[in-house]
């Protein structure tokens, strides 16, 4: 039995049939979950560079 025929066999049907859909639910449960860690982070960092650097006034923001 070649490497082709691993799906003929009780272990790969499982494998294809059960194991390979959980881990796709799995990674996009993780994508969900690190989009919205991403977007809290730029939440919470949005005022801190907002205070580290201070606006621009119009005169310098046109000699650069």
């Amino acid at each position: 039995m070649g490497g082709d025929d691993f799906f003929k066999t009780r272990m790969g049907h499982r494998f294809y049939e059960a194991t390979m859909p959980k881990i796709a639910d799995q990674l996009e449960r993780l994508n969900m979950n690190i989009e919205a860690l991403v977007a809290e982070l730029r939440k919470l960092s949005a005022p801190v560079r907002e205070q580290a650097q201070p606006p621009q006034r119009a005169e310098q923001a046109a000699n650069e």
